[in-house]
């Protein structure tokens, strides 16, 4: 198949199936660290079974990712992935939304083609959210939901549990808040930042996040939504089918519980990654590198060749695919994102873009 596609274009617009092809995937953003040997060992060893048979229902798998969390299984909905709950949210939720950008694009897409209003707020500068302006946003926007992605991708930015928690208080009049907190497990204090535990004191709230890119299973689709509000998720889950999550996915819930210790043992092996990988980029010439929060980095070229071009050329040379953001979401055209890998990949890819970038004052 590969010799059919050969192009950076081409490939990318697959989304996915890298397997065909001899690419290093920067673009899409999982824990390289988990999963362990030994979980991969049970469930090829359980193959023929969980191939063979039928998964449980939703509701059933809802239970074991609560028990997993310590919270009530009532309170918890699990989709095939959290682009699922996304879909699922915006359309039966959803009527206007106010939501910060650049940020994870599928919740703007994915609401405009549902014929939601999208009200998006613009973040300048360093990209860190004003709390205040952005409330002012929503209030004279009239929007009756709200997004925020934290930490937010692609900046990396982190809100800091405080200025969460003054928004939410803020914002308690309007329909619903989602909370996405995908990444946060890979921040530097990730319990302390997260609102799931205080679910309870925010009726109009749900809190969302991807299993696939934390634990490392792209490949099987899990993504979880929270909400103390039991008509939210009645809701979301009476829009998902009854099998919305395959035997693999669900066999995998059912051995992590085992496996907890060693997943956040993994998180702070991811963090540790990323946060090499930023200082290393700090250190090409011609780059600026965002701090981040996340396991992705931001980067702003400072040099004259466009993200595209450097896109092209690390694919092209080098085999390496990252996220072009040039363009997109009010950033120019000089923006990439990059997904943090293990440390030897995360070498490769900083040794390719050293050899591509020129210098900011290039001699005439």
């Amino acid at each position: 198949m590969d010799h059919l596609i050969q192009t950076k274009d081409q490939v990318s617009s697959l989304y996915g199936g890298f397997w065909n092809f001899d690419v290093s995937d920067f673009c899409y953003m999982t824990n390289r660290y988990f999963p362990p040997e030994q979980l991969f060992s049970q469930l090829q060893a359980k193959a023929r079974q969980l191939i063979t048979s039928y998964p449980s229902s939703n509701l059933h798998i809802s239970s074991l990712v609560s028990k997993l969390l310590g919270v009530s299984p009532s309170s918890v909905v699990v989709a095939n992935g959290a682009s699922e709950l996304i879909s699922a949210i915006t359309g039966t939720l959803f009527s206007s939304v106010a939501i910060p950008t650049p940020t994870f694009e599928e919740f703007t897409n994915r609401a405009k083609l549902q014929g939601k209003q999208v009200f998006p707020f613009q973040l300048s500068g360093d990209f860190r959210l004003d709390i205040e302006k952005f409330k002012d946003h929503v209030r004279t926007t009239g929007a009756r939901d709200v997004v925020i992605v934290n930490p937010n991708n692609p900046t990396g930015n982190l809100l800091e549990k405080p200025a969460v928690q003054e928004l939410l208080h803020s914002l308690s009049d309007i329909d619903i808040v989602v909370l996405d907190e995908s990444f946060l497990d890979f921040a530097a204090s990730p319990e302390e930042s997260s609102l799931i535990d205080e679910i309870g004191h925010y009726p109009n709230l749900i809190v969302l996040k991807s299993m696939s890119k934390n634990y490392g299973i792209p490949g099987l689709r899990l993504g979880y939504a929270l909400s103390s509000n039991q008509t939210f998720v009645e809701k979301i889950r009476a829009h998902l089918p009854i099998w919305n999550i395959n035997s693999f996915a669900q066999y995998f819930l059912e051995l992590m519980v085992d496996y907890m210790g060693i997943y956040r043992e993994s998180c702070i092996r991811v963090r540790d990654a990323t946060q090499d990988l930023y200082e290393d980029l700090s250190h090409i010439p011609g780059l600026y590198p965002y701090p981040t929060e996340g396991n992705f980095i931001l980067c702003r070229i400072e040099t004259p060749i466009t993200s595209s071009a450097l896109s092209d050329r690390l694919f092209n040379d080098h085999k390496i695919l990252i996220n072009d953001r040039g363009g997109k979401s009010g950033l120019g055209h000089n923006f990439f994102r990059v997904a943090a890998r293990t440390h030897a990949e995360n070498a490769y890819l900083v040794s390719s873009l050293t050899g591509i970038i020129p210098p900011s004052n290039p001699s005439t």
